[in-house]
């Protein structure tokens, strides 16, 4: 009978050990290095002016608008119909004439002026959108410009998205990067993930031999619809090994 028994125990270990699947529990490892670009994404820079009625603005207010290098750089100035002057001097820019009644003219009044006037310039450095008495001005080129100031001028100017050229922030191993891990190929859901460390490297440890996914995301945040994407890599590892799964390469901007 206890013959009988040991057998039976040992025939019930090697089915067991032989039906464990990927996982924790072993003396293998996988690793490797995070490795890629991170970008800044270019952007044109928008600006909001609230325009006001037209009996707050003197003939000769002006207010400053930019555009990218090498592109000009403007002064929109106002002039009342109702004192007529000449044209400021302000040099290095090109100046752009506004008509206007300080009498009679409202805000909403001045606001489509406005927008008539920015969308008359020649080039169309920007494109123009109203709503009400606020102008949407967003600059045609991309890239970091200096900001649009009311200068002399009670119209209400506002950056409601700053300008930028594309830069390099990092390029090469990614530190403290998360990476992930997928038990065999059952599913797409990470069993583990660690960070990587100041080098870019990682290593999953105390793994039973089988298949494995790792990955990493890639993100672009200028992409609304899919931010994430991930980047996959497989391996299989025996017992007792350590798996090099080489370099995974993700962008960032």
């Amino acid at each position: 009978m206890i013959k009988h028994f040991f057998i039976l125990s040992a025939i019930t270990l090697t089915l067991l050990s032989c039906s464990k699947e990927e996982g924790e529990g072993g003396r293998s490892s996988i690793s490797g290095t995070i490795t890629g670009t991170e970008i800044t994404t270019a952007r044109a820079e928008t600006t909001e002016i609230t325009a006001v009625p037209g009996h707050e603005i003197k003939s000769q207010d002006f207010l400053l608008l930019n555009t990218p290098a090498p592109s000009a750089n403007y002064a929109i100035w106002f002039r009342d119909a109702s004192n007529i002057t000449g044209a400021p001097i302000i040099t290095g820019r090109t100046l752009i004439k506004i008509d206007y009644n300080s009498s009679v003219n409202t805000n909403i009044d001045m606001a489509v002026i406005l927008e008539s006037t920015l969308n008359g310039i020649a080039g169309s450095p920007f494109t123009v959108a109203r709503t009400n008495d606020v102008i949407t001005i967003t600059n045609s080129v991309v890239g970091y410009v200096n900001d649009a100031d009311n200068a002399i001028s009670k119209l209400v100017v506002d950056v409601i998205t700053q300008g930028r050229d594309e830069l390099t922030l990092q390029e090469g191993n990614f530190a403290d990067e998360d990476v992930y891990l997928i038990y065999g190929d059952a599913d797409d859901i990470f069993d583990d993930n660690v960070k990587t460390n100041f080098d870019g490297t990682f290593k999953f440890s105390n793994l039973r031999k089988g298949d494995y996914r790792v990955f990493a995301y890639s993100k672009d945040e200028s992409n609304v619809s899919t931010p994430l994407a991930p980047v996959f890599k497989t391996i299989n590892i025996g017992g007792n090994e350590d798996g090099q799964i080489g370099t995974i390469t993700i962008k960032k901007k």
